[in-house]
């Protein structure tokens, strides 16, 4: 058995035990207990491995925000996974231009002089991670 299917087995196996835990404990409290299984790609094969996600996963929520795009999947009320990566490893950074931000003084006991700097004016394009998706914003 290679290590990867040991890790994977040894998973599964934890996943099982806390699935016994709560079948063998009726008393154990569970109430208020929301499970959510974050696993985190990166490198070359995130893109990949988020089509794959959702591919495998059907059904599931893709959300896009300023760092990270995850794709999740609520298994139960109590229940989700969660896998997410790097927008910058799934998306392209397209710089549509740049703006000149002004020189200002910060008022303080003592005189604070910004200089003016250029910032970058940037968009994300996110092609959809399925067919059916729609692109992200």
């Amino acid at each position: 058995m290679s290590d990867e299917q040991l890790r994977r087995r040894q998973f599964i196996e934890g996943l099982r035990a806390v699935a016994k835990f709560y079948e063998e404990n009726p008393g154990a409290s569970y109430d208020g207990m929301h499970l959510t299984l974050n696993m985190y790609v990166w490198g070359r094969t995130a893109r990949k491995a988020l089509i794959e996600t959702a591919r495998l996963f059907g059904h599931c929520n893709k959300i896009y925000d300023e760092n990270n795009i995850t794709v999740s999947r609520q298994f139960s009320e109590q229940v989700t996974v969660a896998v997410f990566a790097a927008r910058a490893r799934v998306c392209r950074r397209v710089i549509l231009g740049s703006r000149i931000l002004p020189e200002r003084i910060l008022p303080a006991t003592s005189e604070v002089r910004i200089p003016a700097s250029r910032v970058e004016i940037v968009e994300w394009q996110c092609d959809p991670l399925l067919k059916d998706d729609q692109p992200s914003p």
